[in-house]
């Protein structure tokens, strides 16, 4: 993993800085907010895939589900 420039480690630790002055609510706000930007990325790379048509057919993601589901209730009978 590359070393972070000296101006990206000051910048991170001015950001850390900040967040230690939130409030709990103030931090969890932020935590959701990030991780709703980071579901809006995910969501938009699957958009842009459907656009270029890089898809699975909807049969082999049935059956992958189907499969995951199978899997799980077989797992839980077994606990």
């Amino acid at each position: 993993m590359a070393q972070p420039k000296p101006e990206d480690k000051d910048k991170l630790d001015q950001v850390l800085k900040l967040v230690d002055q939130l409030s709990p609510e103030e931090r969890e706000m932020l935590l959701q907010n990030l991780k709703l930007q980071e579901l809006r990325r995910e969501v938009q790379i699957g958009i842009n895939q459907a656009d270029s048509g890089d898809v699975m057919p909807a049969e082999e993601v049935l059956g992958r589900l189907r499969t995951r589901a199978e899997q799980r209730l077989e797992e839980k009978k077994q606990t």
